[in-house]
């Protein structure tokens, strides 16, 4: 009887385990399959400098008999036969039948290009071509190459960390090494170091932490200042804060009230403070940092001269003239300094908060929609784009009450103000925008101070 019931449940299991049949299915495509072919690139303008390359991107299309059913008015479901055109994935194409030309007919080897010997507002046509469809013919501009001719410039940075006592939660340590590594991503960006941005500037400008503190002393660890809050302090922050899931107001307002203690000389310091206002990490928004433009300009200059900013006449800013700790610095959540963030592509990155904070604006039409002759950021180079259609690096210039079928163009992202971006550069008009603020705003000039490096 045992080995009647072993015999069944033998022959249970080898039924349960038969090999079903399989059908396997051909999703190949074949260049007889393409029906157009759309040239992407991205950008419209491309430096001669051959640091800069434009990539190009050929979207392929099909056609292809499809079954739809619609409902008609009596509720009884119809059926036609219709033609529906259907973007072809790449591995579904034979390797390299797809090749982009410019307009001479040479090929553009993996479908990069850059130039040395282009003359500035020449105008170079491309295509992509597969047996007998070809695109549409995409224009590129060779644009002018900037005057560079300016000084580098190094700036002096001292984090302030503001540490809350045990009894009020975690607390925090940052290392000299964790904020050079910082500042050194932030170099790169702005020099220009790690980027093929077809528009991409370079600022010039260097981050480089304190070693002196303001009475010449050499600081113990470099550019590093830790302030430790009482339960008082944070009973203060608490209560002048907007909300209790937001203390960045309360801690503006206690680093004003203790400027002796928060404030390192404007003039000879860049103060980025490290606070623990939010546990939230997200990159935009009230919970990640707080960052102002300048609102301060030399007298040498017309109040108007830095466009989209509001600036009023100042021939120095010092401690004294602060009314909001973001006149002269930055306030960093610790946990998006010390975690950053990463929502797809959407890296954070300091240089984001450094590039406002000397006067470039956010490109994204959520955050800024104060348009001026079809630009929300004041550099030609830059493209706006609207952040509910563009959740990747590769964006079109679609607005929300622009009709979905509309003609748009289309970008790649390198910008370290655009959310979902490389975020590896500056434009060059970009770059040109922060060198006006570092040489007309007071309040931008701890660079013209050797103090923080040699202590007198």
């Amino acid at each position: 009887m045992k080995k009647i019931l072993q015999y069944i449940l033998i022959s249970i299991l080898f039924c349960a385990c038969a090999k079903e049949e399989t059908a396997i299915l051909d999703f190949e495509a074949s260049v007889d399959d393409i029906s157009r072919i759309e040239l992407r690139a991205d950008h419209k303008t491309l430096l001669p400098n051959g640091e800069a390359k434009m990539e190009f991107y050929p979207f392929v299309y099909g056609k292809k008999n499809v079954m739809k059913y619609e409902r008609n008015e009596e509720g009884e479901y119809i059926s036609e036969m219709v033609e529906e055109e259907y973007l072809i994935p790449d591995d579904q194409l034979p390797k390299g039948c797809v090749k982009v030309y410019d307009q001479a007919g040479n090929e553009i080897k993996e479908n990069v290009y850059s130039t040395i010997t282009e003359n500035p507002g020449t105008v170079l046509n491309f295509y992509a071509k597969a047996g007998a469809i070809e695109s549409n013919r995409l224009a590129i501009t060779v644009r002018n190459l900037p005057d560079e001719s300016y000084d580098e410039i190094v700036v002096p940075v001292v984090f302030h960390m503001l540490l809350p006592p045990a009894s009020a939660g975690p607390t925090y340590d940052i290392s000299q090494e964790y904020m050079e590594k910082v500042l050194e991503e932030v170099n790169n960006i702005f020099n220009k170091r790690i980027t093929t941005d077809p528009n991409g500037g370079n600022v010039k400008l260097t981050f480089k932490l304190a070693v002196y503190n303001p009475s010449g002393m050499k600081l113990q660890e470099a550019g590093k200042n830790v302030i430790n809050l009482s339960a008082s302090n944070i009973k203060y922050i608490e209560d002048e804060s907007s909300s209790s899931s937001n203390l960045s107001t309360g801690y503006n307002k206690f680093i004003v009230r203790y400027k002796s203690t928060c404030i390192w000389n404007p003039q000879r310091y860049l103060n980025i403070w490290l606070t623990r206002f939010s546990t939230n990490t997200s990159e935009y928004g009230t919970y990640s940092y707080k960052m102002a433009a300048p609102t301060d300009i030399y007298s040498d200059y017309e109040a108007t001269s830095i466009p989209g900013l509001s600036l009023t006449t100042k021939d120095e800013f010092t401690a004294s003239d602060v009314v909001s700790c973001l006149d002269i610095g930055v306030l960093i959540n610790y946990m998006t300094f010390l975690n950053p963030s990463v929502q797809g592509t959407n890296t954070f990155t300091l240089a984001t908060v450094l590039g406002g904070y000397y006067g470039l604006m956010f490109t994204d039409q959520n955050q800024n929609d104060d348009w001026v002759d079809g630009d929300n950021d004041f550099c030609e180079d830059t493209y706006y784009f609207y952040s509910d259609y563009s959740s990747s690096v590769y964006k079109n210039t679609r607005l929300y009450r622009e009709d979905a079928e509309g003609i748009y163009d289309w970008f790649t992202s390198f910008n370290v103000m655009d959310s979902y971006s490389r975020k590896n550069s500056v434009s060059v008009d970009q770059a040109l925008r922060m060198r006006m603020v570092l040489e007309r705003c007071p309040s931008r000039w701890a660079y013209k101070s050797e103090w923080a490096f040699t202590g007198k």
